[in-house]
C-alpha cells in the first residue's frame, strides 16, 4: 500500500489542496470553541464536545467544498479484530504505565484512591463503606458502558484526523512521515487547552506538561495511522481514541492514590506516557514496514 509512490503529480497537488483546506476549516471551527473555553478558563462537556467534533465537521465541509461525497470517507466497520485490538491496546499500555507507579510507589503514589473506589462502587451499590466487589463492578461498568459516551466525542476527532487527513497526506509522503506529521498536528491542536484552560495536570509547570503531552501524542500518530490503513476504516482509530480517554482519564488516573510527585509520572502530562508511546511507535513502524505500508 505504498500510495505515495503511486500518486501522480496532479493527485499530489489535489491532496495538498485538500489537506490545506481541511486544516484551515478545522482551525477556524476549533477557534470558536477554544475562545469560549479560554474566556471561561475551563472546559465543560458542551465545549469539549464542540472542540472534539471540529475535525470531523471540517472533514465533511472539505468534502462538500471539493465536491467529494462524504460517503467516500472510510466508514466501513471492517474486520472485528481491528476494533477489538483498538479497544484492548490502551488497557495494556495503560497498565504498563500505571503498574510500576502503583507497585513501586513512584512519586509517593499507590493503588486505590478511597474517593475513586467509593465513586466506582456507587454505580452498583449504595452500601457504606463501599465494598471491593462493588468497586470492581463499577470499574467494569465504566470500562464497558462508558465507551458509548467516550466514543460520541472521540469519533468527531477521528472522522477528521484518520477518516480524512491521513489519507490525503499519504498521497504525498511516506508512512512514517504521515504518522509523525498527523501526530504533531494532533498534539499542537491541544496546546491552547493545556496552556489556557484546565486541560492539564492542575498543578506544576504547564510548559513542561505541554512538552510531555506532545512527546506522547506525536509518536502515537504512527499507531493510529497503522491501524487505520490496515483496517481501511476510521472506526478502529475512534475506538482506540475513546478507549485511551476512558481508561487513562476515567479509570487508571482516578484509581491512583496521589503522593507529592505522582503527577510527574501519570496521565497524559507525565513522563511515562511518552516512553510508552515511543516504544509503541517503534513497534508499529516495524509492523508497517513488514505490512508494506
Amino acid at each position: 500500500m505504498n500510495s505515495a509512490a503511486a500518486t501522480t503529480s496532479d493527485e499530489k497537488s489535489a491532496a495538498w489542496k485538500a489537506f490545506g483546506l481541511f486544516l484551515l476549516l478545522m482551525l477556524a471551527i476549533s477557534c470558536v470553541f477554544y475562545a469560549i473555553m479560554i474566556t471561561q478558563g475551563a472546559m465543560n462537556l458542551l465545549s469539549v464536545t464542540g472542540i472534539m467534533w471540529s475535525p470531523g465537521i471540517a472533514a465533511a465541509l472539505t468534502c462538500l467544498i471539493l465536491r467529494r461525497p462524504v460517503a467516500s470517507l472510510p466508514w466501513g466497520w471492517g474486520e472485528w479484530k481491528w476494533n477489538w485490538l483498538a479497544y484492548v491496546l490502551p488497557i495494556g499500555y495503560g497498565l504498563a504505565m500505571y503498574l510500576p507507579v502503583w507497585l513501586l510507589g513512584l512519586g509517593g503514589s499507590g493503588f486505590g484512591d478511597p474517593e475513586a473506589l467509593a465513586s466506582f462502587a456507587s454505580f452498583v451499590s449504595a452500601s457504606e463503606p463501599p465494598g471491593a466487589l462493588a468497586a470492581a463492578g463499577g470499574i467494569l461498568m465504566t470500562g464497558t458502558l462508558g465507551m458509548a459516551a467516550s466514543m460520541s466525542r472521540a469519533l468527531g476527532e477521528e472522522i477528521g484526523w484518520r477518516g480524512f487527513m491521513i489519507w490525503e497526506i499519504r498521497k504525498i509522503m511516506p508512512f512514517w512521515a504521515v504518522g509523525l506529521l498527523s501526530g504533531l498536528i494532533w498534539s499542537l491542536w491541544h496546546w491552547p487547552g493545556i496552556l489556557f484552560t484546565d486541560y492539564n495536570a492542575g498543578e506544576g509547570n504547564q510548559v513542561l506538561q505541554t512538552i510531555l503531552f506532545t512527546l506522547s501524542v506525536m509518536p502515537m500518530g504512527i499507531v493510529y495511522a497503522w491501524i487505520t490503513f490496515r483496517s481501511k476504516s476510521l472506526w478502529p482509530a475512534a475506538i482506540l481514541h475513546a478507549s485511551h480517554n476512558l481508561f487513562l482519564q476515567r479509570i487508571y488516573t482516578p484509581l491512583t492514590a496521589h503522593g507529592e510527585k505522582t503527577l510527574f509520572y501519570i496521565d497524559e502530562f507525565g513522563i511515562l506516557l511518552p516512553i510508552v508511546s515511543v516504544v509503541l511507535a517503534v513497534l508499529f513502524l516495524w509492523k508497517a514496514k513488514k505490512d508494506g505500508l
